[in-house]
């Protein structure tokens, strides 16, 4: 393997190798969240959801899985994936306190036989599988709140052929099909985007009366912005894995997401 960032799989498949979160390891099971990793997750989410509740904040915390979690059969015939890998580990350690994360691997899996959700070429979903992953928390979070969900029918899809983040570590580099998704009569509009450090987003809807909602991801949150900010009336989008007690204070939201892919599950974050 060497120093290779991407592994080939079948069918021009390519998969992430050799990261700095060590996703094949988290995947066949031999890395592991430690028992007071767990611990200091558990303090995390437990403080997160105690504090939000306390302010009349809901809080809601979004697992994006790994490439590999909704298309091991074109890994590899010797990588193997763990039903006991870190983010079973997690959600098993939350349930007893009544910790709900919420991870639609088995959402994007009902979909596969009908869409493409993840390009050949990069670790990220393309805007298929954005979508259904926006639709499966928005469904959730409706559940308290009165707003806005699109519908397939709202949607217009397109592809492109594109350099993505695995066919660029590639020499010579390879280009990959990308579905992008775009909201046909969109009502929401980005008003502020900073490109410096603490990369934030804020966007507003014509439609005041929705809630409004700060999102802390990570780029995984990309291909789904066009779609949740429609969802509320006003979206921060903080791409930061930590929460931001100081601006929750200031902005007072109605929601908070927290939006995280699986495998940067193996490092806890520590919130301000």
């Amino acid at each position: 393997m060497g120093d290779v960032k991407v592994l080939v799989g079948k069918d021009g498949w390519l998969f992430l190798q050799n990261d700095t979160n060590r996703v094949i390891e988290q995947n066949n099971g031999s890395l592991k969240l430690t028992e007071r990793e767990l611990k200091k997750w558990l303090r995390i989410l437990e403080s997160r959801f105690a504090v939000l509740k306390n302010r009349g904040i809901k809080y809601y915390f979004l697992i994006a899985p790994n490439k590999e979690s909704i298309y091991p059969e074109y890994l590899p015939d010797d990588y193997k994936i763990s039903d006991d890998r870190v983010v079973y580990q997690l959600i098993n350690t939350c349930k007893p306190y009544n910790l709900p994360l919420y991870f639609p691997v088995d959402v994007l899996k009902l979909y596969k036989t009908e869409y493409q959700m993840y390009p050949l070429a990069d670790t990220h979903w393309n805007g298929i599988g954005a979508f259904i992953a926006y639709e499966y928390v928005m469904n959730i979070i409706q559940k308290d709140f009165t707003t806005k969900i699109l519908d397939w029918e709202e949607i217009q899809f397109a592809d492109g052929e594109t350099l993505l983040d695995l066919g660029s570590k590639l020499t010579p580099p390879q280009t990959s099909i990308f579905s992008w998704g775009v909201v046909k009569q969109p009502r929401a509009q980005i008003i502020y985007e900073n490109n410096s450090s603490g990369y934030t987003k804020i966007a507003l809807n014509k439609n005041t009366s929705l809630p409004t909602a700060i999102v802390f991801h990570d780029s995984f949150i990309n291909s789904v912005i066009p779609f949740i900010i429609e969802s509320f009336s006003k979206t921060y989008l903080i791409h930061s894995p930590c929460i931001d007690y100081d601006l929750l204070e200031k902005i007072k939201p109605d929601v908070v997401i927290s939006e995280m892919v699986e495998r940067f599950l193996i490092k806890p974050p520590v919130d301000n």
